[in-house]
C-alpha cells in the first residue's frame, strides 16, 4: 500500500463522494491546490510540540471570556 499523497486521485474521489462534478478541465488546477495545501500542512506537521504546548481556546459566541 502506498502512502504517497496523489492530490489528482483525492481530488476525483472526493468530487464523487459528494456528487461535485468535476470537469477534467478544472482537474490539474484543483489537483495542484490540493498538493500545494498538502505541502503546507506537511511544514505544521512537523512542528515539534512540547509538554507545553497548548492547543488555542474554543471559541464560542456569546459567552463572556473567562477573568
Amino acid at each position: 500500500m502506498s502512502t504517497e499523497f496523489s492530490a489528482e486521485a483525492y481530488a476525483k474521489a472526493a468530487a464523487a463522494a459528494i456528487r461535485l462534478p468535476l470537469d477534467a478541465r478544472h482537474l490539474p488546477g484543483v489537483a495542484f491546490n490540493l498538493a500545494l495545501a498538502a505541502r503546507m500542512a506537511a511544514v505544521i506537521e512537523g512542528m515539534p510540540l512540547g509538554p507545553a504546548d497548548e492547543a488555542a481556546p474554543v471559541f464560542v459566541a456569546g459567552r463572556e471570556p473567562p477573568r
